[in-house]
């Protein structure tokens, strides 16, 4: 009986509160307004909430550009059944490597592609350290939010309305009781009934938004915790290009930099021993005939790939098809490149 009875409080409850949201979005009930105050700390909730949801998205879509594969760690995760997997630059960086293998480090070409192939594969797994470091100290922490003191917020400020709809339906009862002066002593009991119910109503809303706002300013403290954890992210950030730099100035270092694109290739003996020559009157592919030429204003070289050379100097050059801004040139025992509105051929 007991339950049938709290059962049909429950629904007339919820009919008082669905007719009052009815009337006020008719403009036909008066609504009461939050205080300036806790008004603006649900707008800052809010803000906050969906703030975080989009930096989530972004740092997310940062780490894992690929939707496909965002969906599959999803599901797996969800399993329990994660599997490492090698990410694009360790595939890159194996592919180089086979290529390298399959050509024969005996040519520059080959051991060149196993030295990046092998650059690329370490990249690949500082990508793997960052990515797991971001998502420790920079996404959980946010997600964690979202799943525990935001829900708890949300659920609080739905309880807070649910009250304030309560209270205006009562204090609309009551209203309409007001317009008609009580003669019989049952209509005085149903008024006081009314004022009864608005005063308990009164208290029980006063009381939510007490607790709502209490705990929206909590958002301050988190919004420190948050503070540190964009720091770490930026920490992580740093270290991983750090450390890529680091390798890509070590094996550019290795392998020449960009001048190991102008230098002719070296001659290798062929299967009878005996050194390998180009026909008579030809060089290698890459290169046109060597020409002279005169320097007509002062260069001074900007990257070991290059040479300085000076007005009025004479050198050799040769030409390197599909360079339009540079040539090879030659100038006693020193070689590199020279840009070409710097030149003029002279035969």
């Amino acid at each position: 009986m007991d339950n049938l009875k709290k059962a049909a409080a429950e629904a007339s409850s919820f009919f008082n509160r669905a007719k009052q949201f009815t009337e006020e979005k008719l403009g036909n009930a008066e609504k009461t307004y939050y205080q300036a105050d806790l008004d603006n700390s649900i707008r800052r909730s809010d803000c906050t909430k969906t703030v975080t949801e989009r930096i989530i998205s972004n740092t997310t879509s940062l780490l894992q550009p690929n939707p496909n594969e965002r969906l599959e760690e999803l599901v797996l995760t969800k399993l329990d059944r994660k599997v490492p997997k090698p990410n694009n630059l360790e595939l890159l960086g194996n592919c180089f490597v086979e290529a390298g293998n399959e050509i024969g480090n005996s040519y520059q070409y080959g051991s060149v592609l196993i030295k990046v192939g092998e650059a690329e594969k370490r990249l690949g797994s500082i990508e793997k350290e960052f990515v797991q470091k971001s998502s420790d100290c920079f996404l959980q922490p946010l997600k964690s939010f979202l799943e525990g003191q935001m829900k708890i917020i949300q659920k609080e400020k739905k309880i807070l309305e649910t009250k304030r709809l309560d209270l205006d339906a009562c204090k609309a009862r009551l209203k309409k009781f007001n317009e008609t002066t009580p003669q019989k002593l049952e209509q005085i009991l149903t008024v006081q009934k009314a004022e009864e119910e608005v005063r308990r109503a009164q208290t029980e809303f006063d009381r939510q938004c007490e607790l709502t706002k209490l705990l929206m300013d909590e958002l301050s403290i988190t919004y420190n915790h948050h503070l540190q954890c964009l720091t770490d992210f930026v920490d992580a950030q740093l270290n991983y290009y750090s450390s890529c730099s680091k390798i890509l100035q070590d094996v550019s270092k290795q392998i020449g930099g960009t001048g190991i694109r102008n230098i002719p290739p070296t001659p290798k003996q062929i299967s009878d021993g005996s050194p390998f020559t180009y026909p008579l009157n030809s060089l290698p592919p890459s290169f046109t005939a060597k020409k002279k030429a005169k320097v007509l204003f002062d260069y001074e070289a900007t990257d070991p790939s290059e040479i300085s050379v000076s007005a009025n100097q004479l050198i050799t050059i040769q030409i390197v098809p599909n360079d339009n801004d540079w040539v090879l040139a030659e100038s006693g025992r020193d070689s590199g490149k020279v840009p070409k509105a710097y030149i003029q051929i002279v035969d």
